[in-house]
């Protein structure tokens, strides 16, 4: 293929399929082979381009094309052959070929036979010499080898493309179209459902359009009322709205306030428009109009008592141009409509001086507003600020602009009254709600625009900016005399060349040329320089983020500063954050594993779970000084693809000195974060465990540990690895405060029994209590529970290791370990059971208890064990046996809802508007009764309900 024909292949692939790499089968179908080809033949062709369920590869799609349309008579032949074949490609065997010709055709050709007349199976050689002598046997043959039939990839003949198609019926040039489509392609993929919808195109376009008309404008543009603007309903709305007669402008101005689209305009929709328009004037103007000392009736009342040409009260679409004629306030939100289209939609402006009004009415309307904190604004060095300026005449007085341009009627000194000058487009094609652009498929003549340069990105501090990579904008001519004619002080004329358009924008002046210390993870663009330092007005100027879009979108260029809007927290006013901390952040790199270093080596050769960390510099950032920890870590938590409970940020000071930084709503001027500040980037192990909590418990006998101050008790555990099933256990005994202070007291270590035979010699007591003591001592934020997990494993082999375990059964062993440690009974007697013989309950339950006392006395018995009273009748004899057993814990069942809630959308074939109801079923309920209880709620029986369950697109 030509470079032509695969840059055309490329656009209408990615015009037909918008982001995706894949084509679906569907998609292969109706757009690359159309509707003459049957069906069952298509699906064949887009499994042998190599189609799969994920779609068709645009690569995959091409050698496709090119081998259908201009491949040899040899290589048709044996791609051929591939479709009959085997997997392993060698041969075609007979009943596998009749089967799918059975499939594509309906039938098989009797000249088959002959094929295979030497056997069921042939080779490609016996295959080729048959299918050449019989072109006609079958669908694929006649297509590909026979001489009547071709298929071609390009389309020679002079249909016109879609791009000139949609020039014809519209106020643009062709190169306006293929220009916008790439702004629309950007606008469309910041949407979250796909489509152009009104969520999406709200946002984009309020402010500076006030809120009111927010919808009102997306109406007009989606002119088939499908809550979605397609590229033809964009490029035809911009055309009425900029490029237009001044009637078609005021048209599509009306469609705006028409709410409810009856084509006339009624006293509350007036009432609307009003309010609106003068929110619009008080927005962009300064100066004083009759109707900003009117009530809203009154002004309301007016107009239609001049203008209401019916007398019903409302407005028709020729009494309001009437009025829009002469009206400031129509006339106002025209020129914003105007600045709009082009600034945030993408409209290029016809002439420099056009683009020149655009841009200074824009810039205008933000000084009055001042800054905004939350907002991003945009570096401009001045040497290119300065050469643009000059080429649209940025400084000249307002003047006349041409009939192209919207901006006419009013007393604005901007605007000139174009009503009585000749309308361009005249001599253009009218009918633009008639327009429908013809079908196209790939073998013919498609053309679409090339791959927009923007590149998108979602990013808080610097939101995705369009030219944060190098990326420079093709040159275009956009007047065709570039002259013009001055008279000089003697009223001779002078000729003077018009200054040249300026190239990508250049802020490489702005910026240091420090060398790259690693990639960045913010779109800030660069580090501006400090020395000498930079001055607002000589050496940058700076705009406002939909000023910079545009901008960027009309010349390129090679770098973007983004600067955000902050709230100074001395003075409190609003000022451009020229910059932001610029920060380092380390990630972890495992060391080589020492045999020292294993912490666990006294736990029986079980693997150490980490080894000791080697931080190395992985990233930079920049961030604002009054962002918070806890914005940071969602931002960088987003942008890594980790889990915000899977990460954690530390201050590193030094190789042994980190500070955790867990306090989210500091601000990093709070924490007197400078430049080149290094943070450590921590990402929990699989095992639930912290490397650097490992790291330090490593090497806890060189390190001296940071102590933080905090609160008693608020102390965490270390995940020693899988280890959260002991310390939810060890928090959960540690608070309960009877059994706390016992231990902080250090009574117990009085009350060890080193002797109990089934107890572990004190151990577990005394690693308890010197735990508990750290826990309750205020003095870190985090401790790890080392010795306790050693001499767990020690005495239950079962809780060794780095598996995960229960936490009840855990927390049973643990208090029955600590009783036995501190029973203060030494020697245990035999105690006989006796029979309860009729005795009342509390006789026989005084007597057990003391039983129990007498082997069993601790703080542990104290506070946690009591009795379950069981009771065995004889069904003989009829006696009664009662025993009270002594319990620690008693296992009761969760609550179990013996209910559930149901959603039902029930559709009726009237066509009536679907209505869904909520229904509380029992657990055991059957259909039948869900559908009795749906009949009363919408009035139909139940014979006449049938039910569907709809799962993953599916009817069930």
């Amino acid at each position: 293929v030509t470079d032509i024909e695969l840059k055309r292949l490329k656009d209408a692939f990615k015009r037909t399929c918008g982001l995706s790499y894949y084509m679906t089968q569907q998609c292969f179908i109706r757009e690359v082979l159309g509707d003459g080809v049957p069906p069952k033949v298509a699906e064949v062709i887009y499994c042998s381009f190599g189609g799969i369920s994920k779609g068709l590869h645009f690569n995959n799609l091409i050698v496709g094309l090119v081998l259908l349309t201009r491949g040899r008579e040899e290589e048709k032949t044996k791609y051929i052959f591939s479709l009959f074949s085997n997997e392993s490609g060698s041969y075609v065997v007979r009943e596998e070929m009749e089967k799918m010709l059975h499939v594509v055709d309906g039938k098989v050709p009797e000249s088959l036979k002959k094929c295979f007349s030497e056997g069921e199976k042939v080779n490609y050689e016996k295959f080729r010499v048959w299918l050449l002598h019989n072109k006609d046997a079958f669908t694929f043959s006649r297509w590909l080898l026979s001489g009547g039939v071709y298929v071609t990839l390009t389309d020679d003949s002079d249909t016109p493309t879609f791009y000139q198609t949609l020039a014809g019926v519209t106020h643009l040039e062709e190169s306006d179209i293929i220009d916008l489509e790439k702004r629309y392609w950007l606008l469309k993929a910041q949407s979250r459902t796909g489509r152009f919808d009104l969520e999406t195109f709200a946002p984009l376009v309020s402010p500076p359009i006030h809120q009111s008309l927010s919808e009102g404008l997306f109406n007009a543009f989606d002119e088939n009322r499908d809550n979605h603007i397609d590229f033809k309903e964009i490029s035809c709305g911009l055309s009425a709205c900029c490029r237009g007669p001044l009637a078609e402008r005021q048209k599509f101005c009306f469609k705006v306030f028409d709410v409810d689209r009856d084509g006339v305009l009624s006293r509350t929709e007036l009432k609307d428009m009003v309010v609106a328009l003068l929110e619009v004037w008080k927005d962009n103007r300064t100066d004083k109009i009759p109707e900003l000392d009117m009530g809203l009736s009154e002004i309301v009342e007016d107009i239609l008592h001049v203008h209401d040409n019916t007398k019903l009260g409302h407005l028709t679409l020729e009494d309001y141009q009437i009025w829009s004629v002469k009206s400031a306030l129509a006339n106002e939100f025209l020129n914003l409509l105007f600045q709009v289209c082009h600034i945030v939609l993408g409209l290029r402006p016809a002439t420099p001086e056009e683009e020149g009004q655009i841009i200074r009415c824009w810039l205008e309307r933000e000084s009055r507003y001042g800054l905004q904190p939350g907002h991003n604004w945009f570096l401009i060095a001045m040497p290119w600020w300065h050469q643009w300026k000059e080429y649209v005449k940025y400084d000249a007085n307002p003047v006349v602009i041409e009939p192209s341009s919207v901006l006419s009627g009013g007393k604005n000194p901007l605007v000139a009254a174009a009503a009585n000058t000749p309308e361009q487009g005249e001599d253009k094609m009218g009918g633009l709600n008639d327009f429908s652009a013809p079908e196209e498929k790939f073998s013919d003549n498609i053309s679409t625009a090339s791959e927009a340069s923007e590149s998108t990105s979602s990013n808080t501090l610097y939101p995705g900016t369009p030219g944060s990579e190098v990326s420079f904008a093709r040159q275009h001519n956009t007047s065709d005399n570039n002259n013009q004619c001055f008279l000089g002080s003697n009223g001779n004329a002078l000729l003077q060349l018009n200054p040249q358009k300026p190239g990508a924008i250049d802020n490489q002046p702005l910026v240091t040329q420090e060398p790259v210390k690693a990639a960045s993870l913010t779109m800030e663009g660069g580090r501006l320089k400090r020395s000498p330092q930079l001055v607002e007005g000589k050496d940058y100027v700076m705009v406002p983020e939909p000023v910079w879009r545009a901008l960027y979108h009309w010349y390129g260029a090679n770098l973007s500063l983004p600067r955000p809007v902050i709230k100074n927290s001395k003075t409190n006013v609003p000022e451009l954050e020229l910059f932001p901390r610029y920060l380092l952040f380390l990630r972890q790199q495992p060391a080589t594993r020492t045999q020292q270093s294993n912490v666990w080596v006294n736990m029986g050769n079980v693997p150490s779970p980490n080894a000791p960390l080697k931080r190395v510099l992985a990233y930079t950032g920049c961030f604002s000084r009054m962002q918070t920890i806890k914005e940071i870590h969602e931002y960088l938590s987003q942008r890594l693809r980790i889990k915000e409970e899977d990460m954690r940020l530390w201050l590193y000071n030094s190789e042994n000195y980190l500070t955790l930084l867990d306090d989210e709503d500091h601000r990093l001027e709070y924490l007197k974060i400078q430049d080149e500040q290094h943070l450590v980037i921590e990402v929990r192990n699989k095992d639930m465990s912290w490397p650097e909590e490992m790291s330090f418990i490593a090497n806890s006998s060189k390190i001296d540990r940071h102590k933080v101050p905090t609160e008693k008790g608020a102390t965490g555990l270390s995940n020693l690895g899988n280890t959260c099933f002991m310390n939810s256990s060890i928090q959960c005994v540690s608070n309960t405060q009877p059994l706390t202070r016992y231990f902080i007291s250090g009574r117990h270590l009085y009350e060890l029994n080193r002797t109990n035979p089934i107890g572990m010699k004190g151990h577990m007591a005394k690693c308890y209590g010197d735990l508990v003591q750290e826990l309750w001592s205020g003095t870190q934020k985090n401790i790890a529970p080392l010795k306790l997990r050693w001499t767990i494993a020690k005495y239950a082999p079962r809780f060794n290791g780095f598996q995960q375990q229960d936490s009840q059964e855990l927390l049973a062993f643990l208090l029955d370990g600590l009783h036995e440690d501190l029973n203060r009974v030494h020697d245990k007697p035999y105690v006989e059971l006796k029979d309860s013989d009729g005795r009342p309950d509390w006789e026989v339950a005084a007597e057990a208890w003391e039983n129990h006392l007498r082997r069993n006395r601790s703080i542990v018995v104290d506070l946690f064990h009591g009795q379950l009273k069981s009771q065995v009748k004889c069904k003989t004899c009829g006696h009664i046996s009662v025993r009270f057993d002594p319990f620690n814990f008693l296992s009761l069942p969760l609550p179990m809802d013996s209910y559930m809630h149901l959603e039902i959308t029930v559709i009726k074939l009237d066509g009536t508007t679907p209505v869904r109801y909520g229904l509380r079923l029992n657990m055991d309920e059957k259909y039948t009764g869900l559908k009795k209880q749906l009949s009363e709620l919408c009035g139909l029986k139940p014979e006449q309900i049938l039910l569907a369950e709809v799962h993953s697109s599916n009817i069930k």
